[in-house]
């Protein structure tokens, strides 16, 4: 039977709730918890049995319940058993469970809270851009977009062939990745994963008997441990370190080398061991240092340097040196082991990963070294280093260009910027007709005129706009996953030379005045400068700063201003988005890489919409500057 009417609860989560996942009341809204306490009723709802509409005005009554009164009774009587039960009358009393993508955008319910009963109609709606058939293994039928359906057949037609997707912002990456592991459910695999919260679909959908899936920071810890406990204990402590430039540089005989002290040698290095660590490099070298902190330098106190940072990376990756506070993540594990030749276990059949676009160069070698096929969808527009790396030339490719998410509108904004991205050769990608996405404008120094994620470029678009907040009033918050740490107090220190800056974008700086001469081509870092000498040095920037936690920028159209890095909204899809017009700011985009960067920075922000769009009023004209700039 065709679903009549929708609980808000998705497939998925209903699919792990009844293999035995456990309720985790935290990671749903209510919502879900009124649709999870529905089912749990349902035998005895249907018993006379009732029209669908009855059904459905029987949901409508319980959204009327608050919300702890909701997840009072849940807690009390949740049984996997009864929800099960639950789940499999559902289809027969015309109910039906809808995608993650909707449950998050929660049209089935109206501005005020109350149940949308239209809501069905429109969901239940054919689309012609997913209309292609696909069988899951257990006998359902699903819809998957031409492209989509094509990498599907691709994947199940060149079993033992490895694959590289460049899949545009919107195209349905994640979606995808969950029917490949159907598709390959006979084959032991390994799902891979930047960031834990990417894991919990396939940890949901998947048991770890068919698919283990790691972070990459986990897949480094089990290959150099090697089951060895003990190892795998030091590796997660050395994570854990908290950074102390003074005991680093004692505990390392680590003096001073002209104008520098221990501790600010130890400060300024740490940058380029993690530049290190992303590249292809064997060893550190004078292209990992900044130029200003070689230029006063002899030609023989660089090579010392040079020394003190190799030093360094090698007491860091040392796993029986435990008493080195400096922290050791990921990233360095995963350099470590592609300087060991090491590979991926040839236990796992095949690797999944998403988010390819990220990967650094020593992940791929390692990679390319390993037994395993390698799928990976990724979006190299996405890449805000502008450091993509491709495979080996043995690696199958295909492209997803229908962007499901982007309509029409927004494809004159986004092709422009995929025609200049340097030595880029794909096909243009293409609006999702079925979608309208609003374009509108917002003077570019003031606040758009609908509280929206509010995009920037880094940590000076994120001063800057809390400045702006101040001035005008607008109460505009900085979202939970920016990591801001101390960098307006270290701002303010550097500023006023009173302390020694600690953050990583400001360490190496001896003076603010040689952190202006690298950064006055930077509006927003002039206009923080403006207020720092005007306002800062006077009263502080302790008031400054408010913060929103992670939920209210995943949870549909903002209350109120949200201010969000690009990097930590990259994995987020939001109806309101303004486009803030320091992302459009350059020194010089000459280099290949440099250009690259500030087109993905652009790309990476006006595909995060998903409906209304505020573009600054100086749109065009920065467009034309950084086009142009080439020449």
């Amino acid at each position: 039977m065709h679903p009549v009417w929708y609980l808000p609860l998705s497939e998925e989560l209903g699919q792990a709730l009844a293999s035995g996942a456990a309720l985790d009341l935290e990671q749903s809204c209510r919502y879900e918890v009124a649709a999870i306490l529905y089912l749990l009723q349902l035998p005895k709802l249907t018993t006379p049995p009732k029209t669908p509409l009855e059904m459905e005005r029987i949901f409508a009554r319980l959204l009327t319940q608050p919300t702890d009164v909701l997840a009072s009774v849940l807690i009390t009587s949740y049984s996997q058993r009864a929800f099960k039960a639950g789940l499999a009358i559902a289809p027969t009393a015309g109910v039906g469970l809808i995608d993650q993508k909707a449950v998050t955008l929660r049209q089935y319910v109206h501005s005020d809270g109350s149940w949308n009963f239209d809501f069905a109609r429109a969901y239940s709606q054919p689309s012609r851009a997913t209309n292609r058939d696909h069988t899951r293994p257990n006998g359902q039928i699903i819809r998957l977009s031409d492209p989509q359906h094509r990498l599907i057949e691709t994947i199940r037609a060149n079993p033992s062939d490895s694959i590289e997707t460049q899949a545009y912002a919107g195209a349905g990456k994640t979606f995808v990745l969950k029917e490949i592991v159907s598709v390959l459910h006979d084959r032991k695999c390994l799902f891979l994963a930047d960031v834990e919260s990417k894991l919990w679909p396939v940890k949901n959908q998947f048991s770890q008997q068919k698919i283990q899936a790691l972070t990459f920071s986990k897949l480094a810890s089990l290959i150099l441990s090697r089951g060895n406990s003990l190892l795998e204990h030091k590796i997660k402590a050395a994570a854990n370190r908290r950074l102390s430039s003074e005991s680093v540089a004692e505990r390392l005989n680590i003096s001073s080398l002209g104008n520098l002290s221990g501790p600010q040698i130890v400060r300024a290095i740490r940058p380029a061991i993690n530049k290190f660590c992303l590249s292809s490099d064997s060893e550190i070298s004078a292209r990992h240092l900044p130029i200003s902190l070689l230029a006063p330098l002899s030609p023989a106190r660089q090579q010392l340097l040079i020394a003190l940072a190799n030093q360094l990376w090698s007491a860091m990756i040392d796993l029986e040196q435990q008493d080195l506070a400096i922290q050791v993540t990921g990233w360095h594990r995963l350099k470590q082991i592609a300087l060991m030749g090491l590979h991926i276990p040839a236990s796992y059949q095949v690797v999944i990963i998403d988010e390819g676009h990220d990967l650094i160069p020593p992940l791929i070698q390692i990679l390319d070294r390993s037994p395993q096929v390698v799928i990976t969808l990724g979006d190299q527009f996405q890449n805000l280093q502008g450091r993509y790396v491709s495979h080996s030339a043995q690696i199958r490719h295909r492209e997803m260009t229908l962007s499901l998410r982007a309509g029409p509108q927004l494809v004159d904004y986004l092709n422009p910027l995929i025609d200049a991205f340097p030595e880029a050769r794909v096909e243009p990608l293409i609006g999702n007709v079925e979608k309208e996405t609003v374009i509108a404008e917002y003077r570019a120094e003031q606040f758009p005129p609908e509280p929206s994620a509010i995009l920037v470029a880094d940590e000076w678009g994120v001063f800057d706009w809390l400045i702006r907040s101040r001035y005008q009033g607008k109460g505009a918050a900085v979202a939970y996953s920016v990591e801001l740490g101390t960098f307006l107090e270290d701002c303010l220190s550097l500023y006023t030379g009173l302390a020694t800056p600690h953050h990583t974008k400001l360490a190496a700086y001896r003076s603010w005045d040689e952190l202006r001469a690298g950064m006055v081509w930077n509006h927003a870092f002039l206009r923080v400068e403006d207020w720092m000498e005007k306002v800062g040095t006077k009263f502080g920037v302790s008031g400054l700063y408010s913060g929103a936690e992670l939920e209210e920028l995943g949870r549909g159209i903002p209350s109120r201003h949200l201010i969000v890095t690009v990097a930590s909204a990259k994995n987020f899809e939001l109806p309101r988005v303004a486009i803030s017009e320091d992302i459009y700011y350059f020194d010089d985009l000459r280099g290949k890489r440099e250009m690259s960067r500030k087109l993905a920075l652009l790309y990476t922000a006006i595909t995060r919409c998903s409906g209304k769009i505020f573009f600054p009023s100086t749109h065009h004209d920065w467009m034309n500057c950084i086009l142009h700039s080439r020449h």
